[in-house]
């Protein structure tokens, strides 16, 4: 499934890997292939029942700086072809905002809608994750992380992963976020 009405862009060599591994990671709950489609920003993903009919994945790479604002934190950088733009909702998809370590080769996600509120997404937002709950789901393979958001003051449950354990991630990230829009 590829619209054209979605605006793309290109990916890193690093991020390319990081949407096939998503991508493989989910390849049982999948409705087609998809590895055809990770050579772009975001890219989608047809899948099969308990999951939301289509996924917009948006993969961003986690870092980490001596600089950062929480010691020890890890960070993607969003960044969309525009300033104060939104994520792209067309055909209505559950949206996935992710990051991934390649070290540890662990995924963050987060709500994307979370953090696509009033004017859009400021240029380069930079979205946070603890370094220790990267390595509670490299341990474990999924772990969770309350943060506050600093624009609107409201929390935010972050979930982290291997790929093995990304449908089980995927589930609770779906939840999470389903459970936010409703209360």
């Amino acid at each position: 499934m590829f619209d054209p009405t979605v605006q793309r862009s290109r990916v890193t060599e690093g991020t390319k890997r990081a949407n096939q591994l998503f991508a493989s990671g989910l390849e049982h709950y999948a409705a087609s292939a998809t590895a055809h489609l990770t050579d772009k920003k975001p890219f989608d993903i047809p899948m099969l029942s308990p999951f939301p009919p289509l996924l917009r994945v948006y993969m961003f790479t986690l870092t980490t700086h001596p600089s950062e604002r929480q010691e020890g934190a890890y960070r993607i950088q969003i960044t969309l072809p525009q300033q104060r733009r939104h994520f792209d909702t067309t055909d209505d998809p559950f949206l996935i905002l992710a990051g991934y370590e390649p070290n540890l080769e662990v995924f963050a996600l987060w709500d994307a809608l979370a953090h696509d509120e009033g004017q859009g997404i400021t240029h380069s937002k930079g979205v946070q994750i603890r370094e220790e709950t990267l390595l509670t789901a490299l341990s474990q393979g999924v772990a969770c992380q309350r943060r506050t958001l600093r624009r609107s003051g409201d929390t935010e449950t972050v979930v982290a992963a291997r790929p093995d354990a990304l449908p089980e991630a995927l589930e609770l990230r779906w939840q999470l976020s389903l459970e936010r829009l409703t209360s």
